[in-house]
């Protein structure tokens, strides 16, 4: 990890509360027709093993609920080369057919700069809703791949 990802962190952490009045919320669902075969397990994979966030608030198997944060570089203007990160606080609730993912205490800032809660006028809010899509897209996608039975060939 390098310096500056550090001192994003160090301060993200000091930090970790926003401001008032930046309580905005962004909210995807996804149902599946069928259900998805041990979805809060794969979750929480996913969780660990693929978004590896900076902590985890909570987890909770009988209520279906991971609660985590996460600073990320924005992957959609990392493409054009400008590094802007985005922070974020992600609760997922599971069922047998249902996905919530609900964003909240989003920022997004530069490297050395304050960081900007996203609200409802924010001219950055269609660009970062992409973002936290990709995730959660990225989320529904892994849940819905059926598990692989020991001795079976993978699908190709």
């Amino acid at each position: 990890m390098s310096e500056n990802e550090n001192d994003d962190l160090d301060r993200d952490d000091d930090n970790m509360a926003p401001p008032p009045g930046s309580d905005y919320e962004i909210a995807f669902t996804h149902h599946s027709d069928t259900a998805l075969e041990r979805a809060y397990d794969k979750a929480v994979h996913w969780v660990k093993a693929g978004v590896r966030p900076q902590k985890v608030f909570l987890e909770d198997r009988s209520m279906g609920v991971i609660n985590f944060r996460k600073v990320m570089k924005d992957p959609l203007l990392l493409q054009a080369g400008i590094e802007r990160m985005v922070d974020f606080r992600c609760s997922l609730t599971l069922s047998d057919t249902d996905v919530d993912a609900v964003f909240s205490s989003v920022c997004y800032y530069e490297p050395d700069s304050e960081p900007t809660y996203i609200n409802a006028y924010d001219p950055e809010l269609s660009s970062i809703k992409d973002v936290l899509n990709l995730v959660a897209q990225n989320l529904f996608n892994y849940l819905q791949k059926p598990l692989i039975q020991p001795g079976e060939p993978a699908a190709e």
